[in-house]
């Protein structure tokens, strides 16, 4: 009875929204499991989508006939409009539907169409995932559909021409569905952040992704697509991280990638809460000096313009192993947080450095490095610290933007100072 309701809403919802009532079909079979890979590809990624195709449609041959797997693909292509299509189990591309004209998919109404719409092309009888494919940038925002014409890419996911689609709109566009996600996979860089997690924690069960920037080619989807199918929660997601892992490291890369269980957020909020007043006397306030992890060097430049990069400004800090130093003083005390803290971040798979292609791309750097990675210190899941260098940028109010998070209020960071 479950999931027939869920596709008697999918209906309604998707006939309540299409772009364009004339074109439905009748849903085919419900699969068991339908993942939906989310390609925001109208961006200077648009070179990768048909070799991440060609994967998906390897992958997709080792899945069980009784599955979907479902692309969004919008790219730079004169001639090619934003299309939905379902890879069959014999590797071949089926398309679904293909909308009349071009739009921005970072724009969250958009967003939350083409999911509607192909949760009603492709229901399943058990569950859903997504993969979110595309560039990201963290957690901290401005406003929606971000016009980064000036100042570079603020902290957001799927740039489309420029316009970002900020994560409290994305987690109110996935809210207006009527599924919960067994699992959001994001294969875009600095998504795995606290903040963003918090946001996410009503609409999917796991999030999978990397709390640093990943190489251009993205996930391995040969080897992804087939562990996005197991239907075993631990075996789905240890397999996802190992497969993307290993294959990037034997490839010569660098990808620390992690997993968090959502139903265990409020409890770390309310752990990390308990412990913040401490770890913020104890950590500086204006720079945490070499030594101790970072994710992403805060950018001054534009990424079509070029700005120049000042490397002094770095953020997204690893969140164990801020919190592990700030409580360097009370181990008892961090015990208990960590236990916690491991009960909310499930697996996890270490990386001693990690990459910055467009830092290469400008004549810095090509990763970070300049600190020391360990198995007490890794922790994959990146947060936001407030500086009061962030008061005198004249690009990024991050220590105000902050606020536009619900982990900030989660966690009092105004009880602080902040």
């Amino acid at each position: 009875m479950k999931h027939l309701l869920t596709i008697i809403s999918l209906f309604i919802l998707f006939t309540a929204c299409s772009k364009d009532d004339d074109s439905y079909e009748a849903p085919p079979e419900p699969a068991r499991r339908t993942v939906i890979v989310y390609m925001s590809g109208d961006n200077d990624l648009t070179s990768y989508v048909q070799s991440d195709l060609s994967e998906m449609k390897t992958g997709r041959k080792q899945v069980a006939s009784n599955e979907n797997l479902v692309v969004y693909v919008d790219r730079q292509a004169a001639d090619e409009k934003p299309y939905i299509a379902r890879i069959t189990d014999n590797g071949e591309m089926e398309t679904l539907y293909e909308y009349p004209s071009d739009f921005y998919s970072s724009d969250a109404d958009n967003f939350a169409e083409v999911l509607s719409r192909c949760l009603q092309l492709c229901p399943a009888t058990e569950d859903y995932g997504l993969v979110l494919w595309g560039h990201a940038s963290g957690s901290v925002i401005e406003k929606d559909s971000i016009d980064n014409s000036s100042y570079g890419s603020r902290r957001a996911y799927g740039v489309d021409n420029k316009k970002w689609l900020n994560i409290p709109s994305m987690r109110r566009a996935l809210q207006s569905l009527p599924i919960k996600w067994k699992f959001i996979f994001s294969d875009c860089c600095n998504m795995q952040n606290i903040e963003t997690a918090y946001e996410l924690k009503d609409v999917a069960e796991y999030l999978i992704g990397s709390p640093a920037e990943i190489t251009g080619y993205g996930a391995p989807y040969n080897t992804v697509v087939p562990a996005l199918f197991i239907h075993d929660d631990t075996q789905m997601y240890k397999s996802v991280c190992n497969n993307y892992h290993d294959q990037v490291d034997a490839m010569g890369g660098h990808l620390p990638i992690s997993v968090i269980k959502t139903s265990q957020i409020n409890a770390l909020a309310q752990a990390t809460r308990q412990v913040l007043p401490t770890v913020a006397a104890a950590v500086p306030k204006d720079d945490f000096g070499q030594g101790h992890i970072y994710y992403f060097g805060v950018v001054k430049f534009d990424a079509w313009t070029g700005h120049t990069y000042l490397p002094n400004e770095k953020n997204f800090y690893d969140m164990n192993d801020i919190i592990r130093w700030g409580l360097s003083e009370d181990p008892t005390a961090y015990q208990t947080w960590h236990s916690i803290f491991d009960q909310t971040v499930v697996y996890s798979r270490m990386s001693t450095y990690w990459h910055a292609n467009y830092l290469e791309s400008r004549g810095g750097n090509k990763a970070f490095k300049d600190f020391t990675v360990t198995q007490e210190t890794f922790g994959g899941v990146s947060m936001f610290f407030p500086q009061t260098k962030h008061d005198n940028s004249p690009y990024y109010k991050h220590n105000e933007l902050i606020k536009q998070m619900g982990w900030y209020y989660a966690v009092g960071w105004s009880s602080v100072g902040w």
